[in-house]
């Protein structure tokens, strides 16, 4: 069963178990948005959600991988993912067999995301996968990192199909670049900066 950690005001953790990821939902009144859609085990928590009124205007998704974009299966609304990894889809998801991705994905725009207090920056991260994406909030200091960058210095994994260590072992400097205070990895527990 998934856990539901408190990240902020206006920030939780849905921390997914097995083969889904992490789902984080960010919300604003009623409204809210999310960052991954996870496997689809944390259905039955973004249906209370809904149920509570909290109404998901859209997904943000850092990889076109199955455990990260399956749950749209479950929400009516859009997810925005890389065109690098959208167009690839059945590729990239290969190891799932007869794969069938979701029907409400739509290209990321390069544009920052801005909800509520959050102003979301999309930084093409490629390595794990062509169209690795990660979100920071400069302000809150939120990095949400997908596969990228897990707690404790956790690197996503290369060898995956269309996985690149090169422009990886990039995408990590670059993200080691960005003063990040909270660490919302793809999997795994949220780590928080010590400064």
């Amino acid at each position: 069963m998934e856990r539901v950690e408190k990240l902020g005001k206006n920030a939780v953790a849905i921390l997914g178990e097995g083969f889904s990821s992490n789902v984080y939902v960010l919300t604003e009144g009623s409204d809210a948005i999310l960052v991954d859609s996870g496997s689809g085990a944390a259905a039955p928590l973004i249906d209370a959600l809904v149920t509570q009124g909290i109404a998901i205007k859209k997904v943000l998704l850092t990889h076109g991988h199955a455990d990260h974009i399956q749950g749209m299966n479950y929400i009516s609304a859009d997810g925005f993912l890389h065109k690098a990894d959208l167009s690839r889809l059945r590729e990239l998801n290969a190891f799932a067999g007869d794969y069938s991705p979701p029907s409400n994905l739509l290209a990321l725009g390069k544009e920052a995301v801005e909800f509520g207090d959050f102003e979301l920056k999309p930084v093409h991260c490629p390595g794990h996968t062509p169209g690795s994406v990660s979100y920071f909030d400069e302000a809150s200091g939120f990095l949400f990192s997908g596969d990228t960058l897990f707690a404790d210095k956790g690197v996503g994994r290369a060898d995956l199909p269309l996985g690149n260590a090169k422009l990886l072992a990039e995408s990590l400097r670059a993200l080691g670049k960005l003063g990040w205070k909270t660490l919302c990895p793809g999997h795994g527990p949220v780590e928080r900066a010590r400064r």
